[in-house]
This record gives C-alpha cells, structure tokens and sequence, in this order.
C-alpha cells in the first residue's frame, strides 16, 4: 500500500497566479522564479505548466539552469548568482544560459571570454540589500570600459519591499539613475515589490512566492490562490482519560477525555517541527488542533468535537482552508522557509491521489 501522505500541485492555480501577475504588472515581462525545485513546488510540474505564459525563467544556481534546459529547450533562463568558475561559464553558453554578474570576479571571467563565446548576461547592482551586486562605481567602469551586448538587462533586489516603501524608493532610484545612465534595461520587483511598488516594475518583473500563491504581505492577497495542498490521512484513533499525555515530552495533557488521532506525516515530510500545539488542521469541514510535538513522521491531532472521524478520513494539513500563510503565522515561522523545506520524501502530484 501507498503512504497517504502527499501535495497536490493545483497546475489551474499555478497558471492563474502568473496570468494575474502578467496582468497586475501590464508592460512588464514575467520571470517567473523556479528556484529551489520551484519553491519546493517540483519542478517537472511547474516548469511546463508555466511555458507559455513566462517570458523567462529564473534559478539561482548553474545545476538548476541546466536541469530547467532540459525540461524546457527554449526558454529564457536566467542564473541568479551567477558562475563559479570557467567550466560553469562555458555550460551557460553551450546551454544558452543567461548569467547574472554580481561581483567583480564574475566580471572578469566573463570579460576572459572570447566575445563570440560569452552568455547573455544581467548585471546585478547593489542598490543596499548589501548580498551581492556591483557598486556604483564598479558598474560604471564596466559599461565604459566594454561593450555590453543589447539585451542587458540592470538589476537590483529589494531588501524590504514589505515593509520598508522610503527604503524600496531609495534602491529603486538608485537602479534607474543608473540603468538610465548606462541606456540599460531594468529588473527590480520581487513579489511585495509587484503587489505593493507599481513603479518598481519596469522592464522585467521576477516573482516568486506570490506566483505559488504565498502571501508576502501581512495580508492575504485575494486575487492569488495558493497551488499547493498537503494532505494526508488518519492512521488510527485512540481515546485519551484526563491527564494523560500524547508525544515526546508529555508537552500535552488532556484536560478531559479525549478523542486523539494519529497522523503518518512530520518534519521529515517538511511540516516544522516547531509546530505549537492549537494549529489548525482541516478535515470533515472543520479544524481540529494539533497536540503534542511533532514527530519525524507522525503528528497527532484533538479529534474530540469531530465525533465523524475514523481512521483513513482525508486531512488537509495545509492548503486551502488552513493556509500555508496562517499557519506561518501562527508559529511566527517563514512561508517561504516551509515551501522550499519540503522534501523529496513527500510525493507531489498536478493530479488527485484520492
């Protein structure tokens, strides 16, 4: 027998999320960010779901530039932290990769290149994240000193687009002085930049979380739908007198009798095992609380108002009822951290496994 415990990828989420994006930012290209096996998404799925919407694709490193290659043999890809080395430069021009330059060794081994055998590349300026990108200073040497081809693209990373709208404008006017100056075309919004920063958009816009349907904000954005559900099923039931406990640690008691059943899923699954007890999962229509730590492989909810529930009943773990967003929330933990946390050990489907 199959383990019940899974993801559904809803693909008709997927796709409406980028065509609402494409939308919202009207006179922007879309690069939709595949980063992280598409922020834990799979992506074999997401990947070909997107091909005919995105104008591009971003990955953060050359080994997932190439494996996106090979699913896609067309489409634009760019490589966010740019090559490591001359091997990995030479495998971004055979495999036409666009790099990003985002340090001065990077500039110099790319300028190393024959000019018929150098990738297409952004440049990244640092407008104040402070990770990675070229100060003012060496980017102008760079396009004084070397013809850059036409398809340049300037580019920047908001560090507080959420949070932060003087700070964001501060970057933002550092990137256009600059992309002015030098007759570049220009990238800067990141998912809060795309709901929040109209004006951050520009020639091309790179979201992420908010194209699985994550919310960076402290709201929930309606319009996006989230394309991800975890599910699983009851292993068994078991009644609980008052007093005992449930769990490593004995850090629930039942204060009356209790109805608790067992779920096959954990942190080895990607569900944190950092979950307080009174986080919600939903089944037969409403929530019923986790209690107790969470195992590697098991997780044990209060069934007791739920008198239906026997074992085999399905469980939405996260999804559409209990958000991926709330249950963040809950346990002042990052979205963003979860998604790209789940394991290979927890199937993904685009189709129902029920």
């Amino acid at each position: 027998m199959t383990r019940p415990t899974f993801a559904y990828i809803d693909i008709e989420a997927l796709r409406a999320n980028a065509l609402w994006l494409k939308q919202h930012c009207l006179g922007s290209k879309l690069m939709c960010v595949v980063k992280a096996d598409a922020y834990g998404h799979d992506l074999k799925l997401i990947a070909p779901a997107l091909s005919d919407i995105a104008d591009g694709f971003a990955v953060a490193h050359c080994t997932e530039g190439l494996e996106l290659r090979a699913l896609n043999p067309t489409a634009s890809i760019l490589v966010l932290e740019g090559t490591f080395d001359a091997a990995e430069l030479d495998a971004a021009y055979q495999h036409d990769l666009t790099v990003a330059l985002t340090n001065t060794w990077q500039v110099r081994d790319y300028l190393a290149q024959p000019l018929d055998q150098r990738p297409t590349v952004w440049i990244k300026a640092d407008t104040g994240m402070h990770r990675l990108g070229l100060s003012e200073t060496q980017l102008n040497a760079l396009c004084r000193d070397n013809r850059l081809p036409q398809d340049t693209v300037l580019f920047t990373h908001f560090s507080d687009a959420d949070t932060d709208a003087e700070k964001t404008a501060l970057q933002l006017a550092r990137l256009t002085r600059l992309g002015e100056r030098h007759k570049l075309m220009m990238s800067a919004a990141n998912s809060p930049a795309c709901l929040m920063h109209p004006n951050t958009h520009l020639d091309w816009v790179r979201p992420g979380y908010s194209l699985y349907g994550g919310s960076p904000l402290a709201h929930i954005e309606e319009n996006l739908r989230p394309v991800m559900s975890v599910y699983t099923r009851i292993h068994s039931i078991r009644s609980l007198a008052v007093g005992e406990c449930v769990g490593y640690g004995s850090t629930w008691r039942a204060e009356r009798v209790s109805k608790i059943a067992t779920l096959p899923i954990g942190y080895a699954d990607g569900y944190p095992r950092s979950i307080k007890s009174g986080t919600k999962v939903w089944l037969h229509n409403q929530f019923a609380p986790v209690v107790g730590r969470v195992s590697m492989d098991l997780l044990t909810i209060d069934v007791t108002d739920i008198p239906v529930a026997k074992a085999g009943d399905l469980v939405e773990v996260w999804g559409n009822h209990m958000t991926l967003h709330a249950l963040a929330n809950h346990n002042e933990l990052s979205g963003y951290e979860i998604m790209a946390r789940i394991p290979k050990r927890l199937p993904r489907s685009g189709n129902w496994l029920l």
